[in-house]
Order: structure tokens, then C-alpha cells, then sequence
């Protein structure tokens, strides 16, 4: 179960559920540092948590596809001009993605292609 950005901001404890039923938490800090680079329209078209796909065809690279989600990760990691989005996907490093992973809060995801 994906949820709004701003869905999830207006929970007392922000989480969704996974295909197995169990809950996903968000950390709310990394909820408020998205929202903070977004307006509310956006926040509110936001779903997350958002998906890194780490395909065998590429071993050391991930990839988004959600394309406000790559917005909103470019302005908080400052990226400037490194990893733009195009081709309809904003590649990264598989381990700049599992680091990326690790400290935003639930608001990301690996997942296996």
C-alpha cells in the first residue's frame, strides 16, 4: 500500500502496509524533509514509499521511475546536476540507493527486478 506524502504527514504515526500485511513505518523527519522541497499540490501526488529497482541487467546501479519522487530526492542530496531524471528513470550507484535507503526514514525502498 502506497499513500500520499501529505496522507501520511497528517497520521500520528505515519505508516502503511506491506503485501504481507505487516506495517511500514515512516520516520517523520524524513517526511517533513520531502515535504519541505515540495509544494502541497505535490505533496499530495507524492506516493511512497518510493521504489529503487536494482535490475540484473545493471549490477552496480538502481533506479527510480517516479519522477516527483526524483525531483524532491535531487534538492534534499543537493545532486545539482549529477543523476538527472530522463529517459523516464533517474539512475544512481546501487550503493549511493542502499545509503539513500538507509537514511531516509521508510520514505524509500529496494526492490529486486
Amino acid at each position: 500500500e502506497k499513500k500520499s506524502l501529505a496522507r501520511l504527514l497528517g497520521e500520528p504515526d505515519p505508516a502503511c502496509r506491506t503485501r504481507e500485511g505487516d506495517a511500514h513505518p515512516f520516520d517523520r523527519a524524513a517526511l517533513e524533509r520531502l515535504a519541505s522541497v515540495l509544494n502541497r499540490d505535490e505533496a499530495e501526488k507524492l506516493r511512497l514509499p518510493l521504489t529503487l529497482i536494482v535490475s540484473g541487467d545493471s549490477e552496480d546501479s538502481a533506479y527510480l521511475t517516479d519522477e516527483l519522487g526524483a525531483k524532491a530526492l535531487r534538492a534534499i542530496e543537493k545532486f545539482d546536476r549529477a543523476f538527472p531524471f530522463r529517459d523516464g528513470r533517474m539512475a544512481l550507484p546501487h550503493s549511493l540507493a542502499v545509503d539513500l535507503v538507509r537514511r531516509h526514514g521508510g520514505a524509500l525502498q529496494l526492490a529486486f527486478a
